[in-house]
């Protein structure tokens, strides 16, 4: 199946799964709509708020910036959507992947195992070098984010983990212990 594929490396935790479903209902009571909305009702919601000139973008990626927005006013942290979903967050076949934002790329491709994304990777210092495993799985095409996640593993690892401590003691993770994770979301392609 072809999908829309967006891709993070992070460094942080998974937030605890009965907060997940909380923030989500609370994100759509936020937008007016009920707290059991549904991802094409809060999609629509969301493009009546939309500029004009705004209209043509994808509607995952509106839904993705304004929950984004909506978790960064509540907590002031960043967070990555992983798993499998039609386009918002689905607590129950992905997760929310709370922490600090290292890098971030996004490709529509076939994916033969969906099933993979449904938990964030734990990256490794070797796995960011140039010849690792993990550089072949991502690809040529994506050699120069991984070099700039690698850079920032081996700069900045001990200020970005522990601004990541920092901004995730108030909030409900499943681990305490920092993790450097590669996210994935998958968003079927229509056609």
């Amino acid at each position: 199946m072809l999908y829309e594929i967006f891709h993070r490396i992070a460094a942080g935790s998974v937030l605890e799964s009965d907060a997940a479903k909380e923030l989500v209902r609370d994100f759509h009571t936020s937008l007016g709509l009920e707290a059991d909305a549904s991802v094409a009702e809060v999609h629509a919601r969301l493009l009546e708020d939309t500029p004009k000139h705004k209209r043509k973008e994808p509607a995952r990626q509106r839904y993705e910036l304004a929950f984004e927005s909506f978790v960064d006013a509540r907590w002031d942290i960043d967070c990555a959507i992983g798993g499998v979903s039609d386009g918002g967050v689905d607590p129950v076949r992905g997760y929310v992947f709370v922490g600090v934002r290292i890098e971030q790329w996004e490709e529509v491709t076939v994916d033969e195992n969906p099933h993979l994304a449904s938990r964030p990777r734990s990256l490794r210092k070797g796995d960011m070098s140039p010849g690792s495993t993990f550089a072949h799985t991502i690809g040529a095409a994506h050699k120069k984010v991984l070099e700039h996640a690698g850079r920032m593993f081996q700069r900045a690892r001990k200020d970005i983990e522990g601004d990541a401590v920092r901004r995730l003691k108030p909030i409900p993770v499943r681990n305490r212990d920092i993790d450097w994770a590669y996210i994935r979301w998958l968003v079927p392609r229509p056609g």
